[in-house]
């Protein structure tokens, strides 16, 4: 499995910037040989997700393994240690972007593949494997493959849970907050409006907001956040700017919606700058957010997940909720589909520099999701 994951990192598929489509290529040529139908669709211009069925029974039940092909950008390669595209493979470990969020689970999407194209006469029903372009830009790569048909009864997204069995997980939404003041040379401020100062006030707004969170909590997932995560302003060391933008990342639960939080965030920016004479601000949702989804932590479905974990492991599936979004919102919320999140790789180790996935958790996330595949998909 380590020449697997290795060559799906040695293909660089970062989103923005790069078509999945040299993924794509790579991931047909590691499913030669499986009898898969392949079937590639468009999700968007120029940039193909790949959807591969292996079926014995058309009418028979459906397994859904859901993964994305893209990546986020490299922050600062000198704080690499390795080349983040060479794929290295040292000390038991794969190295590079992607090798965790989440070319991993794709890696085990393919060897689950392998395994039940070998043992075919014994399967009753398909499992149905997605590698979806867009995810990381909450583009539409997931829902697109579903809008094709590729559904199923039970799915599972392959992202990141150190083997925990996430039946819950955040939202996301971001928002842009733009604060509109006057330019002045810095000699004389009074002759402007500082929009500087006024953001000084919505970051102590949405720290407070984000206390006030708190109070609604998730048994799995704690309680929401909002957090400032860019600011930026100026264009010269000696202007007073025109202008000072923020960017808010708001991590939703179960039973929040984009709408509501959104004229909450409203409310907390208004209130802030209110009392500056002179500054305006405008609240502007930005890329495409993530629903918060959950199906039930008890079901025939999680209990067949917590016992391969345990025949893997030795020790049960323990239940989670994921603090990120991901496409599984599509799978339950859309499709209607019972899914979970569980996969390889150490969630702190996501979009981080010298990303690495330790090939023996591979393996047994592997092996989780074939002995998955075996019981709900065979005829025994």
């Amino acid at each position: 499995m380590g020449a697997s994951l290795s060559a799906l990192v040695r293909t660089p598929s970062v989103n923005p910037g790069m078509s999945e489509l040299a993924l794509v290529e790579e991931i047909e040529r590691q499913l030669e040989g499986t009898g898969c139908d392949l079937t590639r669709v468009e999700s968007m211009p120029g940039r193909p997700s790949l959807a591969a069925v292996l079926e014995r029974s058309a009418d028979g039940p459906r397994l859904v393994l859901n993964g994305h092909m893209d990546t986020v950008a490299i922050d600062d390669p000198d704080r690499w240690s390795v080349d983040p595209f060479a794929g290295e493979i040292k000390d038991g470990v794969i190295w590079g972007r992607g090798s965790v969020d989440m070319k991993g689970g794709l890696t085990c999407q393919i060897a689950c593949a392998k395994v039940l194209s070998r043992m075919r006469d014994r399967l009753h029903g398909s499992l149905v494997l997605h590698f979806a372009a867009g995810e990381e830009c909450g583009e539409p790569g997931t829902l697109s493959l579903l809008d094709a048909g590729f559904v199923g009864d039970w799915g599972i997204t392959t992202e990141p849970t150190g083997l925990g069995i996430a039946t819950a997980e955040r939202g996301t939404a971001w928002f842009e907050v733009r604060l509109t003041g006057r330019s002045t040379h810095a000699g004389t401020p009074e002759a402007g409006a500082n929009p500087i100062a006024a953001a000084e006030d919505v970051l102590a707004g949405v720290r407070g907001y984000s206390n006030e969170l708190s109070a609604r909590s998730h048994p799995l997932l704690g309680g929401p956040i909002c957090t400032v995560t860019m600011l930026s302003a100026g264009a010269e060391h000696n202007a007073i700017p025109d202008a000072c933008v923020l960017t808010v990342d708001r991590r939703m639960i179960p039973g929040e919606k984009h709408d509501v939080i959104g004229r909450e965030l409203q409310q907390v920016v208004s209130d802030a700058v209110s009392g500056h004479r002179d500054i305006s601000a405008e609240l502007t949702p930005i890329h495409r957010g993530f629903e918060p989804a959950e199906v039930p932590a008890e079901s025939p479905f999680i209990e067949v997940v917590g016992r391969a974990v345990k025949s893997v492991t030795g020790e049960r599936g323990k239940i989670i909720g994921t603090p990120y979004g991901s496409d599984v919102r599509n799978l339950v919320n859309d499709a209607g589909i019972e899914a979970i999140t569980f996969g390889p790789g150490d969630m702190a180790l996501m979009h981080c520099a010298d990303e690495r996935q330790a090939l023996d958790e591979l393996r047994q996330a592997s092996r989780v999701m074939t002995l998955v595949a075996v019981e709900l998909l065979s005829t025994g």
